[in-house]
């Protein structure tokens, strides 16, 4: 009889030893369920409100604008804006993010008559800091440059002498990310 109940005892221990371990693997599964679902929700969270306030960040920068038939000497060309996100105002291109830009300036261009004199062109960002020079010595124009700009910065063109030209465009592009932009309220 001592024999049947040491085996008894035994089974029971046996049992309760389950019992303990399935509870264990009761709460561990539990507290799973729970993180899993927690994971879930601020997941939702997330992006249910990327998608009532999608991210503000603003389109790349960049334009191109044409220039009139006639370029008067050492005086600002008229230009006008062809396409792109950026505007023209007051015969020059207002930059409003600092960062690198590329610069293009391609088109047929023909001097005036003179002797002795080449036609340059020059694109300016200030008054005082010429990105790309230009020395006409062909009738076409094709030269591209990268330079750094900041806000304030405005970018126009102009030449030596003057000149007559067909399709002359200048191009910007926005190369690095646009971090040190003017929001678009402020353009005005």
């Amino acid at each position: 009889m001592e024999g049947m109940l040491e085996m008894e005892a035994q089974r029971l221990e046996e049992q309760l030893e389950l019992e303990r371990r399935q509870v264990r693997r009761n709460r561990l599964q539990l507290v799973s369920a729970v993180a899993q679902w927690i994971v879930l929700l601020s997941c939702l969270v997330y992006f249910g409100l990327g998608f009532l306030h999608p991210p503000t960040t603003p389109k790349s920068q960049w334009i191109e604008v044409a220039a009139t038939d006639y370029v008067p000497k050492e005086k600002r060309i008229n230009i006008s804006w062809n396409r792109g996100t950026m505007n023209v105002r007051n015969l020059s291109i207002p930059i409003y993010c600092d960062g690198f830009y590329l610069v293009s300036l391609k088109g047929t261009i023909r001097a005036m008559p003179q002797r002795n004199a080449s036609l340059s062109l020059k694109v300016y960002k200030r008054s005082d800091a010429s990105i790309l020079c230009v020395k006409v010595t062909e009738e076409v124009v094709d030269s591209v440059t990268v330079s750094e700009m900041r806000f304030k910065d405005e970018v126009y063109l102009e030449a030596n002498r003057d000149a007559n030209y067909k399709d002359l465009t200048l191009g910007l592009f926005l190369l690095t990310p646009r971090s040190h932009c003017l929001p678009d309220a402020y353009k005005m």
